[in-house]
């Protein structure tokens, strides 16, 4: 039997399969959160304190906060979250 990938994602309350763990990645950095409502619904109901995706910014080298929007903020820590959910699963 060969590996497949799956991820869990939480914030659209699916599980997608995979062949390859890159395929997996390169899903996971395609998605984006985008429109101010719904970044800032996601940032409060996935990181109120925006420690976590302050932090993730900073790990990209992102140090000027001027930088920073929410839809921003809500997508690299929703991508973080995607890429932390993948596991492995049997085909």
């Amino acid at each position: 039997m060969s590996t497949k990938y799956i991820i869990d994602d939480q914030y659209l309350d699916e599980q997608v399969k995979f062949d390859d763990y890159d395929q997996a990645i390169e899903y996971c950095y395609e998605q984006e959160i985008i429109y101010y409502s719904k970044a800032m619904n996601y940032l409060m109901e996935n990181d109120a304190s925006l420690k976590d995706s302050l932090a993730i910014a900073t790990e990209y080298g992102i140090d000027d906060t001027s930088e920073l929007n929410s839809e921003y903020l809500a997508t690299i820590h929703y991508q973080d979250a995607l890429i932390n959910s993948i596991g492995e699963a049997e085909a």
